[in-house]
C-alpha cells in the first residue's frame, strides 16, 4: 500500500510537470510577436551574432544563442525556444530544490508551480531572455547546493563563475538575484570565492566585441559598466533607467502593471515569500527571491512582472517545501494541487471577464485583434493577434511602400518580415522616419496606427483604411 501511495505522490507531480511544458508549447505566440519580443525575433534574423555594442538594452548572449537557432532551424523553432528552455529549466529546478531538502514529489510539484506561474509561463510563450537567463541563475544556485555533489570545490565556484557570467551576459538582473549566492560562498569559502572571476570572464566573454567597440569609440571601462548596470548617467533621458528604480511612490499610479507581477504569487509562491524557512539553505534562496521581489515591483516599467522569473522559481521551490511542512499530511492533496492555483483562478477571472460581467483594466492606446487581458493576464490561452493584425495589413500595403509605426505594431512588422511576409516593404519608426515624400508618389506610405505618432499626423492628411492609414500631402 506504500509503494502504491509513493507512486501516485510522484507520478501526479510528473504528469503536472509534463503538461505544464506541454501547454506552454500550445499557448506560444508564434514567430510574428508585438513590440520587443518580435524585435528579438527580427534581430535573430540579421545574422549578427555578436552584439557591437554594451548598453542596457543589450543582451550578448541572448543575440548569439537566437541568432545561431535562427540560422539552423529558423523563426517557427525560435519562437519555440523559451518553451523548450522550460525542460532543462525543469531538471535545475529538481535538483536544486532536492539539494535544499525537498523530497522527490516536492521537487516536481515545485517545477509545476515555477512552469504554470503567470510571469514564467507568460515569458515561456513568447521571444524574451528571461526564460534562458533564470535558467543559469537556477544552475548556479544547484551547482552550490547540489545534494550529489560530483565536482570539488573549486572547480564549482570556478562553474558558477562561469554561470554568472553568462546571465550577466543576458541581464543586469543577475547582480540582485545572485548576491545572496556569493555572500553565501563567501562565508562558507572565504578567499577561495576568487576563482569564480576567471570564471565570470570566459562566461561574459561573448560580451567582448561590444566592450572592444565602446573602447575604441573613446568610452572607459567604468562608463561602459555604469551604463549597462542602470543606463547612461543623465536621468533626464529616455536611454536612462536610474530613475525608474525603486519607484515604491509611483507604485500606486502603476497598480495594473503591479497587479500583474502580483499575479505570479498565487499558489505556493506566496507562502514562500510570506513565511521566512528555518533551513539555511532555503533562506538563501527566500532573500534570493525577496530581493528580486523588491526589485521588480518597484520598477517603474509596465512589464516590471517579467522582471520576477528568478524569484517566482525560487519562491516555487521555497513555498513548496514550506506549504508541505504547513499543512496536515491529511491535506497532501492540497499541496499537489497548489500548482493549478494560478491557472485556474486566472482562468476562472478571465472567463468571467469574457462573459461580460465585469470590466478590467486595459491599455488606453488599443491594438488591432489584440484583447489586453487576453494578452497580460491569461497567458495560458494562445495569443495570435500579431499574426492576425500582419496578415491583415499585408492586404493593405503594396511591395516598395513605407510603413510607420510605434514600437509595439513595429515589432510585429518585422517579425513577420524575417518570417516571408510583407516583402519589400520598408519600416520606420515614427519618431525616426525622414524620407516619407519619396514614397507618396510610388508605392505610398503607410501609419499602422496613430497612436504615439502625433507629429506624422499632422504632417499629413490620413486616408482610413480598413486597418491603419494612408499618408497623402494636405
Amino acid at each position: 500500500m506504500a509503494a502504491v501511495h509513493y507512486r501516485a505522490s510522484v507520478v501526479i507531480p510528473l504528469l503536472l510537470v509534463v503538461g505544464a511544458i506541454l501547454a506552454s508549447f500550445l499557448a506560444s505566440s508564434g514567430p510574428i510577436q508585438w513590440m520587443d519580443n518580435g524585435m528579438f525575433l527580427a534581430d535573430a534574423a540579421q545574422g549578427q551574432y555578436f552584439s557591437q555594442t554594451l548598453t542596457p538594452l543589450d543582451h550578448p548572449l541572448y543575440l548569439f544563442v537566437t541568432t545561431a537557432l535562427f540560422a539552423a532551424f529558423g523563426p517557427l523553432v525560435l519562437s519555440f525556444m523559451n518553451s523548450l528552455l522550460l525542460i532543462p529549466l525543469a531538471w535545475a529546478i529538481f535538483r536544486l530544490a532536492r539539494g535544499a531538502g525537498a523530497t522527490v514529489s516536492q521537487a516536481l510539484l515545485a517545477i509545476a508551480a515555477a512552469v504554470l506561474c503567470h510571469s514564467v509561463f507568460w515569458v515561456s510563450t513568447k521571444a524574451e531572455v528571461y526564460v534562458l537567463h533564470t535558467l543559469l541563475v537556477t544552475l548556479a544556485y544547484m551547482v552550490q547546493f547540489n545534494d550529489k555533489p560530483r565536482l570539488g570545490v573549486m572547480p564549482a565556484l570556478f562553474l558558477i563563475g562561469v554561470l554568472t557570467g553568462m546571465a550577466a551576459a543576458i541581464h543586469q538582473l543577475t547582480f540582485i538575484v545572485l548576491f545572496p549566492l556569493y555572500v553565501q560562498m563567501l562565508w562558507q569559502h572565504k578567499a577561495r570565492i576568487l576563482i569564480t572571476l576567471p570564471g565570470f570572464a570566459m562566461g561574459f566573454s561573448v560580451a567582448f566585441p561590444g566592450i572592444s567597440n565602446e573602447l575604441h569609440s573613446g568610452m572607459n571601462l567604468i562608463d561602459i559598466g555604469h551604463r549597462y548596470l542602470i543606463g547612461i548617467p543623465d536621468t533626464s533621458t529616455e536611454q536612462s533607467w536610474q530613475g525608474a528604480l525603486f519607484r515604491f511612490d509611483d507604485m500606486w499610479h502603476e497598480k495594473n502593471s503591479v497587479g500583474l507581477l502580483l499575479l505570479s504569487l498565487i499558489g505556493p509562491q506566496l507562502v514562500g515569500l510570506l513565511l521566512f524557512p528555518k533551513s539555511p539553505t532555503l533562506r538563501v534562496l527566500w532573500c534570493a527571491a525577496m530581493m528580486n521581489f523588491i526589485f521588480a515591483v518597484s520598477y517603474n516599467v509596465t512589464d516590471r512582472f517579467t522582471f520576477f522569473l528568478p524569484g517566482a522559481v525560487l519562491l516555487s521551490i521555497v513555498g513548496v517545501i514550506q506549504l508541505q511542512a504547513l499543512l496536515p499530511r491529511k491535506a497532501s492533496g492540497l499541496v499537489t494541487a497548489s500548482p493549478l492555483a494560478a491557472p485556474m483562478t486566472i482562468l476562472a477571472v478571465y472567463t468571467v471577464y469574457a462573459s461580460g460581467a465585469i470590466q478590467l483594466p486595459v491599455h488606453k492606446e488599443t491594438l488591432p485583434f489584440r484583447d489586453d487581458i487576453h494578452y497580460f493576464m491569461a497567458p495560458y490561452l494562445s495569443d495570435r493577434s500579431a499574426e492576425a493584425f500582419v496578415r491583415s495589413y499585408e492586404q493593405s500595403t503594396p511591395e516598395g511602400s513605407l510603413i510607420i509605426a510605434d514600437w509595439t505594431p513595429n515589432g510585429a512588422l518585422r517579425s513577420a518580415q524575417a518570417s516571408g511576409l510583407l516583402k519589400g516593404r520598408t519600416f520606420e519608426l515614427c519618431e525616426e522616419v525622414q524620407n516619407i515624400d519619396g514614397y507618396l508618389n510610388g508605392p505610398g506610405a503607410y501609419l499602422a496606427r496613430t497612436s504615439y505618432c502625433d507629429a506624422i499626423g499632422e504632417r499629413f492628411a490620413l486616408e482610413t483604411l480598413p486597418l491603419g492609414y494612408e499618408l497623402r500631402v494636405k
